[in-house]
Parts: structure tokens; sequence; C-alpha cells
């Protein structure tokens, strides 16, 4: 039989050989793939065991070993605590804090410290101590962490902590005791210039506006902003107190050489490394509510009040957690009515070795989202009648906010409880009224450098500082912030009458005016018409004629008061530059000269410009008086006008001043123009010009507000103006702040 070729046999054969070699090649790669897999499984159980043998609590069983030493760290009590965690030897620091009289320490240890540490009569608690301990958060504190030492502030609470002492190992201390200094003063974010502020840079008020500590918002930085304070706490009114300044709880106390900044600060500033120093004769200081800056853990004392504060979160980074903390801790302090302060450099960092670029990775967060989390913190609200439970709320919050993340929320929740367990009694809640404080800063803060107590206070600490240069070279680096104050001679208008004329009853604005010019004059009388009875003994009463009033409060403020020098008359719509007034001469009439082309009208011609007031008969009939004005006075007029017979001198009169050598003249005269009622921008010029030549007058310089230019008045807050009008001291309640400031510092 002859044999039959087929392709299709062949294909089916060759198919049928390379199926079963297939199979081969895939039964061979599954294996590899199940021992491997097996192979990681294991690696991986090996791993999570070892890591357990890590942070699972040691069984009770274990903890017999320990139990005997435990118990005898336990014997360490005391109202005074330092808690710090290391992974190094006992450092020279840690040799002063182990034997600072009247202190107790509490070191946490970490898997990588030392099992033979040991300083002085330092408690130190092992990693097996503490496991052994039973409070929650060990539970789910990670290894490795900072963070470890919140066991640490647990511990000292337990055994009788009234003072919390948080530091580091690299801390130096410069002093003999740890001690809350108490701060008589406030600073506050927000500035006239900076009204939406809610940080303080505080290394400004210590004399480095160059430097500043991490955690600040980057946005924020201005070496030139200056520190704003609040009156001193005495000073305030009592109701007030508690609102802008509340008790401290925390204080942080700066660091010399290397202090706490960030890696930015560290990577772009290498010459200030390590020699860093601060003006130790500031005055201590607090925060008021709502404003916010950040502050450490590595030279900070907590109050009892303040302990719920102390636990780092543990989901951010370690150069995150504190600086976290501060914040949050800042927003409830609020609640609690106490406060953050900040005290002098107590402490000299010797810094651990540190990468900054690895730093600068575990700051990202803080660069980020740091001016976020503060306008959240400062949005943020609580129904919660309890702190503990604000505590957990507003850790919910922050990691719904993805600030930190959920398995902070049971830390925070598992720490209420330890509190409550160690016996912690938590402060009462008392609520924080934003707008109460914005309305207390408004009310009592004195827009003036020059006149805050604090910040001269502040300013003559850092002189002396800076005057110490030859004994300390770093003190050339201490710095003043804001513009130059001027210097105002205290006495300068200590003979003058301000004479304050209400052409309305708009009297609300006493107080207003008051704040702005009572510093300047010492010397104040107010005239207006329709007082009411509370008013009385503080308002002159003039009857309301229009077109007279005003001259009638001058001739009333010089029959009454002769005795001084001379006499300021001002509407209380107008702004006075008083730093140029006070370089006038006391002696001479300040009022801007009329234009003769403009403002003097011949009346046997036609008005120089249209004005209502120009055809009147009120001025024909007094100059046609015989008994109005002398021969001599007349002269004055027509020399002055060019007019041989009447002439109307025209002249804004919102401010003016008579000095007494002249004042009864004029007022003699300006009783002539009031018999005749000639109206007032007519009248206060043609007596002055009859009584003294123009050629000796202080001609000033005068704004003039008309149409829309009256509601853009801050444009016309400009350098050479004498006076402006008119402000409306009412239409804003911050208008006062912004006139006293520009007073201040316009430049004349």
């Amino acid at each position: 039989m002859t044999a039959q070729f087929s392709f299709s046999d062949v294909r089916y054969s060759a198919l049928n050989r390379n199926g079963t070699r297939n199979k081969r090649l895939w039964t061979i790669l599954f294996a590899v793939f199940f021992f491997l897999v097996l192979a990681l499984i294991h690696i991986h159980f090996l791993s999570r065991l070892q890591d357990d043998r890590d942070t699972k609590i040691t069984t009770p069983a274990n903890c017999i070993a320990v139990k005997k030493e435990l118990d005898e760290k336990k014997k360490t009590v005391g109202e005074n605590w330092i808690v710090v965690t290391t992974i190094n030897q006992p450092t020279d620091a840690m040799d002063l804090l182990c034997n600072l009289e009247g202190w107790n320490v509490v070191v946490v240890a970490d898997t990588k410290s030392p099992t033979d540490w040991t300083c002085g009569s330092c408690v130190y608690l092992s990693v097996e101590d503490q496991k052994c301990l039973s409070y929650g958060i060990v539970e789910v504190i990670p290894y490795k962490a900072y963070t470890r030492k919140n066991i640490g502030y647990l511990w000292a609470i337990q055994h009788g902590a009234t003072k919390v002492f948080d530091t580091d190992d690299d801390n130096l201390p410069t002093g003999k005791d740890i001690i809350f200094e108490a701060p008589t003063s406030s600073v506050v974010g927000y500035h006239p210039d900076n009204t939406t502020g809610k940080s303080v840079n505080i290394y400004s008020h210590f004399g480095r506006p160059d430097i500043w500590p991490r955690g600040f918002p980057l946005e924020e930085i201005d070496v030139r902003r200056p520190t704003s304070y609040l009156p001193e706490y005495e000073s305030l009114p009592v109701q007030v107190r508690d609102v802008l300044a509340p008790p401290m709880m925390i204080q942080q106390g700066l660091a010399d050489l290397d202090p706490d900044v960030d890696a930015i600060f560290r990577l772009t500033q290498v010459q200030e490394l390590k020699q860093a120093k601060f003006c130790k004769m500031s005055p201590s200081i607090r925060l008021s509510p709502g404003t916010f800056c950040p502050f450490n853990s590595q030279n900070t004392l907590f109050s009892y009040d303040a302990f719920w504060g102390l636990v780092l979160p543990i989901t951010v980074s370690f150069r995150v957690c504190d600086i976290w903390r501060g914040y949050w801790v800042q927003r409830l302090l609020w609640d609690v009515n106490g406060s953050l302060g900040f005290t002098k450099p107590t402490v000299d960092q010797i810094r651990n070795a540190h990468n900054y670029l690895d730093d600068y990775m575990d700051e990202l967060k803080i660069y980020a989202e740091t001016s976020k989390f503060i306008d959240f913190l400062s949005s943020w609200k609580s129904t919660s009648t309890h702190l503990e439970d604000r505590i957990v709320d507003l850790m919910k919050a922050m990691a719904e906010n993805k600030f930190v993340e959920y398995a902070d929320v049971d830390l925070a929740e598992r720490w209420v409880k330890d509190l409550k367990s160690v016996g912690y009694k938590f402060p009462k809640v008392s609520g924080f009224d934003p707008q109460a404080v914005a309305s207390a800063i408004d009310a009592y803060q004195e827009p003036r450098p020059r006149l805050q107590k604090a910040h001269q206070q502040s300013i003559e600490a850092l002189k002396q500082c800076q005057a110490e240069v030859h004994l300390e070279p770093t003190m050339s680096r201490i710095q003043i912030t804001g513009a130059p104050v001027k210097e105002f001679p205290a006495d300068r208008f200590k003979d003058i009458l301000l004479v304050v004329n209400f052409n309305h009853p708009t009297y609300a604005a006493i107080e207003p005016f008051l704040s702005i010019y009572k510093p300047y004059f010492p010397n104040i009388k107010f005239y207006g018409p329709a007082v009411p009875n509370n008013l009385k003994d503080i308002v002159t009463e003039i009857n309301h004629n229009a077109g007279t009033t005003g001259y009638q409060t001058l001739i009333s403020a010089v029959e009454h008061n002769p005795q001084y020098a001379g006499y300021l008359y001002t509407n209380d719509d107008t702004v006075l530059n008083v730093f140029q007034l006070a370089e006038f001469d006391q002696d001479k009439v300040w009022k801007k000269v009329p234009d003769v082309k403009d403002e003097v009208h011949d009346r046997t011609k036609t008005p120089p410009v249209e004005w209502y007031w120009w055809n009147h008969p009120e001025s024909v009939n007094m100059w046609n008086d015989p008994t109005a004005l002398t021969a001599v006075q007349k002269q004055r007029i027509e020399a002055f006008t060019n007019v041989h017979g009447l002439a109307d001198i025209k002249a804004w009169v919102d401010a003016v001043y008579v000095p007494r050598r002249i004042s009864v003249e004029v007022t003699d005269i300006l009783r002539q123009f009031l018999k005749h009622k000639v109206f007032l921008e007519l009248s206060v010029a043609t007596a002055l010009v009859a009584v003294e030549p123009t050629a000796d007058w202080n001609s000033w310089t005068e704004s003039y507000l008309w149409d829309g230019d009256r509601l853009e008045w801050r444009n016309f807050l400009r350098q050479g103006a004498s006076m402006i009008h008119p402000v409306k001291l009412l239409q804003d309640k911050n208008a006062w702040k912004e006139i006293a400031l520009w007073i201040e510092t316009v430049k004349q």
C-alpha cells in the first residue's frame, strides 16, 4: 500500500508535540511561582512577627520581669516634670536637666535608644517598661518615632505633675530654673495695614524679624512688618481683660545659637547657623485669642490646665508633628480662656546632626498647608460643652480635611481616656467669641506704635541689646521693625486750646476724635447744638444757625477761656496734620491766605466765580455799619483786596488758628459779623485780614473733598496736607485708627 502524505496530519502531530511541551513549561512556571509566593509570604510573616514583637503590648507574664524595676520608678513623684525622648547617650543638656533642682525628668526610650542609658535621677522608660504601662496610646504609637514622647507626658501627669517642661536632649538650659514669665502685654496679628492678619512672627518682638520660626506661613514673612501690641493687662477695662489677654497656660521659650527654623532658612541662610541670638532683655509677651504663631516641643512649659494639649499627632512627619500640635492647641486654648506666651531665650540649642534636605522633604506639608490650616482652625466651631469632646471633634475635622489621618482620631480618643484614667481634670469650656475679640481690638488697640506702651518697652529693650554689641557681637543683628518713630514734644500744645465745633449733634464722634487728638492736645473743648443731658459737662451748647455756628463757637471759646496762648479751631470732621502743626509759630495765624483773583469779590463788579453767597446783602450792611470796623481795619482789608470800598473775602474755615495776641480783636469783629448774620466763609478770613497782614500768616495747605472724593478720603491722606475736610469718623469704624497712624507716619 502506498503511503499517503497529509499536511493536516503533520500539523496535528506537531501541535500535539508542542502542546505537550507547553504543558510541561506551564507546570514548571506555576511551580516556581507557587514556591516564590510561599517564600514571600514566609518573609512577610517573619517581618510581621518581628514587628509584632516590637509593637504589641508585652503579655502580663513578661511584665512580671520588669514590674519590680517599674514600681521603683513609680516612686518618683513631684509637681515639676521634664519630658524627653532620645536615642543618644546622655548629652551635656541631659546632664544639666537631670540635675536641675526641683525637677523630675522622664526619658522615653525608643528601639534605637541605648539599653544602658542612665543620667542622674532621671526616670528612664525602656521599651519594655512602656509595653507594661496601662496607657491605651501605647498600642498605637509607632516605634522609631518622636511621638514616643506622648507616653512620657502621661507618665508625668500620673506622677503628680502640675507643670511639664517639653524639651529635647540638644537644648542646653542657660538658667538654674524653669519658670513662667508672666507677660503684661499681648500681641495680635491684626494691624491697621493688615486687618485680616492671623499670624505674628514672634521672633520680631525679640529683635530678629529676619528669622522666622518653623511652621510660620511662608507667604506672611515680612521683615518690615511691625509687631502690633495691645494695651497692658492692667490698663484694659476689667470686662475685656480675659477677652484680649486670657491667662497664659503655655510658654514657649526661645533658643539661642541654632533656633528652631525651617529647612528653607537653614539652606539659604547658612551664615546664621549656630550663631543666631535674640534679645534677652525683651519682655515676655502673650498672643491674643485669634492670633497664631507656631511653637515647638523643644523649650516649652505647660501648665496643668494645658496638659490636654501635650499630645503629638502620629500620622504626620517628625518635622511636622509638634508644629501641627501647636496650632491645634492654640485653637482649643481659646475655648478654655487660655493663651500662649513667649519668653526670652532660656536655652542654647546645640543641635544634633540633621540632613537639611531630608528636613526639607519632611517639612513639605508645613510649607504647603500652614496657611490653609490656620484658616481652617480660625473658622472651626464646636457645640460640644466639654473640652474632652472638642479635642476629639477637632481632630476628626482635621482628618476630614486631610491635615492628619484618621489614626490620629483614634489616638485622640485614647489620649482623652488615658488622661481620665490617670486622674487629670479637664478645664471647663468657656467658649470663644471671635466677634467679641475683634470688637475689643477695634475699641482698645492703639494703632500708633509710639503710643503703645508695650511697643515702647520692646524698643527700649532692643536698643539696650544693640548697645551691648561690644560685649556680644551678635547683637549687631538685632533689628527694630516698622517705620522710625517720630518724636513728639510732649508739651508742644500744653498752652493751646483745641476748639472743636459740631455743626450737627453727631456726638458719637467725640470718642474717636479724642482717640486721635488727645495724645497731642491736653486741652480740648467741644461745642455744638442740641446737647443731650448726659453730655452737658462735655459739650458747650451753641444755638445752631446755618452759616454762623462755627464762629459762634470760636467767640465763646476765646471769651470763656482767656488763659490760653492760642486757639486752634476745627470741626469734628476735619483731619489735622498734628506733627506739621507742631512746627508752626504759635504767635502767628495759621490759615491758607485767600487767593485775591478767585476768592475776592469787588461788589461793584461781577463775582470771579459763581457762588451762592457773593450777592447776599449781609456783608454790605456790616461794611456800612460805622460801629463794625475801625478805619485801620478797613484800610488793612482794602490793602489786601486792592479794592477801595467793600469787597468780600471768601475762605473755607474748617480749621484756623488764632494766637491770643490778636484773639480779642478778632472775636470782637466776629461779633459784628454775627450781629449782621454774615456767612461764616465771608466772616472769619475778613476778620483775620482786618487784624493781621497776611504776610505774617503761616499759610498752610488745605485739602477739601467734594462729591465722590469724600468717599475716597483715604487717597487724600498725603504728604504736606495741613488739614483735610470732610472725613466722617463715624462712617468707618477703623477711620480713626487709619488717621491716627497717618498722623504719626506721614512725612512733612
